[in-house]
C-alpha cells in the first residue's frame, strides 16, 4: 500500500481500530501515554522513531520512497521562455520585469498548468491569456 506521509497518523488510527485496541493499549506497547498516541493519530508529535516504534508494535513496517513528482519537460520550458518574451515585447517591458510580473501575478503557473492548449494558439492570444490572467490575479494595468 503507498501512503502519503501526512496521511500516516490516520493510518496508524485505523489499523488499531482494527485490531480492537485503544489509545491506552497501543500506547502501553511502545511505552507512552495515550496523549502521545492521540497526538500521533492526528498527525502531530511525528518523528521517524515514535513512528518506527507504534509501527513495530503494531507488527507493521513502512519504507519512505524519497523522489521529484514533477519532471521538467523541456518543451513547456521552451514554450514559456518564449511567452515570456512576447509578453515582455507587448508590455514594453524587460525579460526580466516580465518574468518577475508573470512569476508574481500567476501567469507562469498558468502557462505550465495549461500548457498543452496554449502552445497551440497564437503568441498573441497568449499574451492576451496571460494579461487576463495576471489582472485576476491582482496584477496592475500594464
Amino acid at each position: 500500500m503507498t501512503a502519503r506521509i501526512d496521511n500516516i497518523g490516520a493510518m496508524i488510527r485505523k489499523e488499531r481500530l482494527r485490531r480492537g485496541m485503544t489509545q491506552d493499549e497501543l500506547g502501553e506497547l511502545v511505552g507512552v501515554g495515550k496523549a502521545q498516541i492521540s497526538k500521533i493519530e492526528s498527525g502531530k508529535g511525528l518523528t521517524i522513531k515514535t513512528v518506527t516504534k507504534v509501527l513495530t508494535a503494531l507488527g507493521l513496517s513502512a519504507s519512505v520512497s524519497l523522489k521529484s513528482e514533477q519532471r521538467t519537460d523541456k518543451r513547456i520550458v521552451g514554450y514559456i521562455i518564449a511567452a515570456i518574451n512576447e509578453f515582455a515585447a507587448a508590455h514594453r517591458m524587460t525579460t526580466r520585469e516580465a518574468s518577475n510580473y508573470l512569476v508574481r501575478f500567476k501567469g507562469i503557473d498558468f502557462l505550465a498548468e495549461h500548457y498543452e492548449a496554449e502552445h497551440l494558439l497564437s503568441f498573441d492570444d497568449s499574451v492576451q491569456d496571460l494579461t487576463h490572467v495576471c489582472l485576476n490575479n491582482g496584477g496592475g494595468v500594464l
